[in-house]
C-alpha cells in the first residue's frame, strides 16, 4: 500500500490530565515511529518523542505572561506552527503538532489553524487536546478525527468482531479473502455500515496507541486505512449505498 497522509487532524476529547497527555504522547510517537508496530517505544524516534525532545514533535501550550499563564493560546503561536509545518521534517517522516488545551485558542488562532487543516502539508499532523470540543469552531471540528476511546490507556482494547475480521484480512494481504469478506457484508444496513466504519477507526487508533495487538501492519498502512475509512464515511454521508462502500473497501484496501 502506498504512503498516504492523514486527511484530518486528531481531536482527543476528554478531561485534562495524565491519561489524555499520555494518549497524545503515544499518538505523536506512533506518527514518527520507525519500528514495525508503532509506537514501538524502542526506535530512536519513539524514545525521543516519549522523552519530549524529538525535533519533529512540537507541543503548543499557553505561554507565560506577566501574571502567570495567559488565558489563551494566541494566534501568533498558531501562525508560527503553520509556517513551520511547511518545512520538511528534521529527522522523521512527519512533523507532529500537539495543541494542549485546544479549546483555549482564541477565534483568531482557530481561524489560523483552520487554514492549515484545510490544506495540510503532506508531512504534517495535528493533535488537538480538548476538554470542551464545543469551544472549537464547527469548521475546525469537522476537519478533525474525533477520538474518545483513550481514557483508560492501561487496558487492552478489543476490536469489534467485524472490524477485527476486516483488519485481519487487510493484514493478510490475500485479495480473494478480503473480497469475500467485503462481499459477505454488502447487504448490511446503512446504520450497520456506519457502525462498522467507526469500529475500524477505533481499532486503528487502539493499534497506534499500543492498546490493541497489531496484526502485522506498518505505520503507513495504518494511516492509509484510516484515510480510506474517512473516504468511506464521507461517501456514506452522501447516500452511497453500503454495497458500493464495501466494493470500495474491496478495491482500495490492498492498493
Amino acid at each position: 500500500m502506498t504512503q498516504q497522509r492523514l486527511s484530518h487532524a486528531y481531536m482527543l476529547v476528554g478531561p485534562e490530565g495524565p491519561a489524555r497527555d499520555e494518549a497524545a504522547r503515544r499518538l505523536a510517537a506512533a506518527m514518527v515511529c520507525t519500528g514495525d508496530e508503532p509506537p514501538c517505544g524502542q526506535c530512536r524516534d519513539c524514545r525521543k518523542a516519549f522523552a519530549g525532545v524529538h525535533p519533529d514533535v512540537t507541543v503548543i501550550t499557553r505561554q507565560e505572561g506577566p501574571g502567570g499563564l495567559r488565558r489563551e493560546i494566541l494566534v501568533e503561536q498558531i501562525r508560527q506552527a503553520a509556517a513551520s509545518a511547511v518545512i520538511a521534517p528534521n529527522e522523521a517522516a512527519r512533523k507532529v503538532y500537539v495543541i494542549a488545551e485546544a479549546d483555549r485558542m482564541n477565534r483568531l488562532a482557530q481561524n489560523a489553524l483552520l487554514k492549515v487543516l484545510e490544506e495540510p502539508p503532506g508531512h504534517a499532523c495535528f493533535i488537538l487536546c480538548t476538554a470542551a470540543a464545543d469551544a472549537l469552531l464547527d469548521t475546525v471540528r469537522s476537519r478533525c478525527v474525533r477520538v474518545d476511546e483513550w481514557e483508560r490507556t492501561d487496558e487492552r482494547f478489543t476490536p469489534a468482531p467485524l472490524a477485527e475480521g476486516y483488519l485481519q484480512a487487510a493484514a493478510g494481504g490475500d485479495r480473494a479473502e478480503l473480497v469475500e469478506f467485503c462481499m459477505l457484508r454488502a447487504k448490511l444496513s446503512r446504520e450497520e455500515t456506519e457502525s462498522f466504519l467507526e469500529d475500524v477507526r477505533d481499532a486503528l487508533w487502539a493499534i497506534l496507541c499500543g492498546r490493541a495487538a497489531n496484526p502485522g501492519m506498518s505505520q503507513d498502512t495504518l494511516f492509509a486505512l484510516n484515510a480510506l475509512m474517512e473516504r468511506a464515511e464521507d461517501y456514506l454521508r452522501h447516500n452511497v449505498a453500503p454495497k458500493q462502500i464495501f466494493g470500495l473497501l474491496a478495491a482500495e484496501t490492498l492498493r
